[in-house]
């Protein structure tokens, strides 16, 4: 018997080779019935050209299909660097401490039945990995499809597409939350010749999450792509150190997570906690990291040529095209995806004349059957990509791609490999050759419109990690108030906002019938109380209060209207404040995401902001040129940005507050703040905070979002 190893899997190099590359594998629960799903996998390994030892585990036979087999993992001879285990879950806990015995390096669980089950599973499968970690064992699942490695010929899986044995070797690593698409990403990527070197079905991540297999992949000389096929983001902070890696590795990281739509988002106390959805909340984490999410499945293996150089720029695409209906519905597209179609500068049009081609007077360079002509498409693209009128180029093949390749697919091959500048091409017809005289090339070619958008829109979106401020903008506050689970009171709150730096508006708390004969009026009336996040939807607002007797008058409707809608709320009174116009209304706000850490927030404010969905958000902190990029994507903020002439707001000012809210995610303690609205009154003139809130939580932990 073995004695039990040490943690030497933690040698990164060690563990990759194992899991990847394996010498030797074992095949818990080998079946001699090469047809069930616990013998598929060592069929598959024969099938494939496993070139490494293969050691079936049964404790009924001698012989598992022609191969000696073993009753424990501990009596096979020789190292075993990797376990596929296939036992029933009641057998896996004996599973791996005969793993741990033998010293195997890494088991990858097939079988089910563990956390996704409830409690009872996650305590058995909590079990698994104490054992494991103690005996130096590491983990893939449970609850996982299996490894493919097809460039070490590596087939741990009983995935059905393992079947077909002439499946495509490439350079794109995948790690999918999902068993069942390892299957199908291999399948579509086997009919566009596009092969794989990893697939990592990822299971229930007991053990190794998503980040730390990428960070393997990172370092893998077989892999140049990683893609990601995502249900949630478990591990946050180890997936996004990893993508870091990556793009400095020059690997890009591209990810298709599902829950766009609203089912996914999880409502918070304050606005912002419903505006960061998850979904939102993911798309920040993506930005902030260098991960292209893409929302098209045929995008996840398309889109790698377009993200092979780095981190793009910018937003204007040039469309050049000899037919005009295919070209028609990428323009569609890429409008959707919020690019900027830009058309012909002088100096192609100068050239586009001398074959009596005229594209003058619009956005699309449509060179009609003319630019059939031998020459004029590759010229024209050639000029295109050295110009500085565009971001990058769309190319769409009409039927020539599909019949005469030389024509535009050529010269589109000739001009644009090796190009720095993203160039994707869309060919309208089914062209299997020209897609795969393409892609041979290094460059994207993709069979939708909306693939190409989407690939597109993914590059042009994608920047170099986000690098967090060094230090604070100003004093941060903190106290024992901050360690326990509280929400504060507005006044408490606006107290809050003030110690960051942030202008409150003047106030004054009002704690019985007849107080504030001495404002100046018009005044706006709240009703002050912990319990009421919401006050305008409960009922205890009053604006533009006029005088003494209406102030009264407003009081006793607060009351009445607040005790109907929150009879247990606990009232301290109400806070009255100087009427604020300004330009514009907007929200900001904080949120520490259990999944993806600090986040602020930005959206047009008012009791709509979460009915628009038109915010801004960023992992925290921010700096301010991140806080006037955030202010630039929404929409609703345009008349503050000048829009047709109209009066320019203090944009500086509204940038400085984002980044002292942002400043929370250095203090533990804090899990939501917001101001809303926030007024913001003309350039050089500030903003001021009317309305805040603050959510402080004992277990909630600032800390750096990367």
């Amino acid at each position: 018997m073995k004695t039990v190893n040490s943690r030497m899997t933690e040698n990164p190099l060690r563990l990759a080779r194992a899991l990847f590359a394996p010498d030797s594998v074992a095949l818990i629960g080998a079946s001699a019935d090469a047809e069930k799903n616990t013998g598929r996998p060592q069929r598959y390994l024969a099938d494939h050209g496993y070139p490494g030892r293969v050691v079936p585990i049964n404790p009924n036979r001698d012989r598992v299909q022609g191969v000696e087999a073993f009753k424990a993992v501990a009596d096979a001879p020789g190292p075993i660097d990797h376990a596929f285990i296939m036992v029933p879950a009641t057998a896996v806990p004996a599973a791996i401490e005969d793993c741990v015995r033998a010293g195997v390096t890494i088991a990858t669980v097939y079988t089910d039945g563990f956390a996704e089950t409830g409690c009872e599973g996650r305590r058995l499968q909590e079990q698994l990995v104490a054992t494991a970690r103690a005996g130096g064992l590491r983990l893939i699942g449970p609850n996982c499809m299996g490894i493919i490695c097809p460039a070490s010929r590596l087939m741990l899986s009983v995935n059905a597409i393992l079947e077909s044995t002439d499946l495509p070797v490439g350079r794109l690593g995948i790690i999918s939350q999902s068993g069942s698409m390892l299957g199908a990403m291999l399948s579509r990527g086997a009919a566009r010749d596009f092969g794989f070197s990893r697939m990592i079905s990822i299971g229930n991540e007991a053990d190794l999450g998503v980040g730390e297999v990428m960070d393997l992949l990172v370092d893998d000389d077989a892999t140049d792509s990683i893609l990601l096929f995502l249900e949630s983001v478990r591990d946050g902070a180890a997936i996004g150190a990893a993508a870091r890696r990556a793009f400095a590795a020059g690997k890009p990281v591209i990810a298709y997570k599902l829950g766009r739509s609203a089912e996914g988002r999880e409502i918070a106390i304050s606005h912002s906690g419903a505006l960061a959805g998850e979904d939102a909340a993911a798309d920040a984490f993506f930005r902030a990291n260098a991960i292209a999410r893409v929302d098209v499945l045929e995008t996840l293996i398309e889109a790698p040529p377009l993200l092979v150089h780095g981190a793009a720029s910018g937003r204007r695409v040039a469309v050049i095209t000899t037919t005009g209906g295919g070209a028609a519905t990428i323009v569609d597209r890429l409008g959707e995806a919020g690019l900027e179609l830009v058309g012909a500068p002088p100096e192609l049009r100068a050239l586009l004349a001398q074959y009596d081609i005229d594209v003058s007077g619009s956005r699309l360079i449509d060179l009609t059957m003319a630019g059939a002509r031998e020459g004029v498409y590759g010229k024209a693209l050639r000029l295109m990509l050295d110009s500085d009128a565009c971001d990058a180029v769309v190319c769409v093949v009409g039927s020539s791609g599909q019949f005469h390749p030389e024509v535009a697919v050529a010269p589109i091959r000739d001009v644009a490999a090796g190009c720095s500048k993203p160039v994707a091409v869309y060919i309208n017809p089914q062209a299997d050759a020209s897609l795969k005289l393409l892609a041979d090339a290094g460059i994207a070619a993709f069979r939708t419109p909306e693939a190409c958008a989407d690939g597109l829109r993914a590059a042009l979106r994608r920047t170099a990690p986000a690098a967090p401020p060094a230090s604070p903008t100003a004093s941060i506050p903190s106290g024992e108030d901050l360690a326990v689970d509280r929400t504060f009171a507005e006044d408490e709150s606006l107290a809050f906002m003030a110690a960051l730096g942030i202008p409150v508006v003047p106030h004054r708390v009002l704690l019985a019938p007849g107080d504030g004969a001495d404002l100046t009026f018009p005044v706006a009336a709240k009703v002050l109380s912990a319990d009421i996040p919401h006050k305008t939807d409960a009922g205890g607002v009053r604006l533009g209060i006029a005088d003494p007797a209406a102030l009264s008058a407003a009081r006793a409707d607060i009351l009445a209207t607040v005790g109907r809608h929150h009879p247990a709320a606990r009232i301290d009174g109400l806070m009255v404040q100087e009427m604020q116009c300004g330009l514009g209304e907007v929200l900001v706000g904080f949120r520490l995401d259990p999944q993806f850490g600090p986040l602020v927030i930005l959206a047009a404010g008012g009791v709509l902001a979460e009915v628009y969905e038109d915010r801004a958000i960023r992992l925290a902190p921010i700096d301010h040129d991140t806080a006037r990029e955030m202010i630039d994507d929404v929409r609703g903020l345009a008349p503050l940005r000048g829009y047709r002439g109209l009066p320019l707001g203090d944009l500086m000012a509204l940038a400085d507050v984002l980044v002292r809210l942002s400043d929370l995610a250095r203090v533990p303690g804090i899990a939501e703040a917001e101001i809303n609205p926030l007024v913001v009154m003309r350039a050089g003139q500030g903003v001021v905070a009317v309305d805040g809130l603050v959510v402080s939580m004992a277990s909630a932990d600032g800390g750096d979002s990367t």
